[in-house]
């Protein structure tokens, strides 16, 4: 028996792990992040020449609540037209049933580390207010974020900041 290298064993690990969009407008470049109910990814928009952020449940979920509530996620964030909301550009399924959605891909960095590299108080109370102006809003429309933390805002290569997620 032949043994594998363990960079050839963790290469097709994340191979592995990738879902399959075949049938969609979108490829997969790589993984960015997961949480407790799904995964993100980056992906090119094949129709638009673009590169997205898609959002994937990690496995097909035979529970129909659990679908529904990403469908609903999905739909509150699209109808949520605000510069500091990450918008919503499409929504589908994957060949084995997995609900996706695809959104604006941010180039930045999170607001954790943001904060580390920016020593000024008034550049972060700037920032406070902007996150505060993108919450507003969203409660404005009876949106609550329930899970708002410095890993869910982006701060853009821009200087935008998005609430994500």
């Amino acid at each position: 028996m032949t043994w594998l290298p363990d960079s050839t064993v963790a290469h097709l690990r994340e191979i592995a792990d990738l879902p399959d969009f075949s049938g969609t407008k979108y490829e997969i470049i790589e993984k960015l992040g997961h949480g407790g109910m799904a995964s993100v990814y980056t992906a090119n928009d094949r129709d638009l020449d673009r590169k997205v952020a898609i959002k994937v449940i990690h496995a097909p979920i035979a529970d129909p609540l659990v679908q529904e509530r990403m469908l609903f996620e999905a739909r509150i964030i699209a109808r949520l037209q605000h510069p500091g909301i990450l918008p919503v550009h499409d929504i589908g399924f994957l060949p084995d049933g997995r609900i996706y959605y695809a959104m604006k891909l941010v180039r930045g960095r999170r607001l954790d580390d943001f904060v580390d590299a920016t020593t000024s108080l008034p550049d972060r109370l700037r920032l406070f207010l902007r996150i505060c102006e993108a919450v507003a809003f969203a409660h404005s429309h009876g949106v609550i974020h329930r899970d708002l933390k410095p890993s869910n805002i982006m701060i853009g290569d821009f200087g935008e900041v998005l609430v994500i997620d």
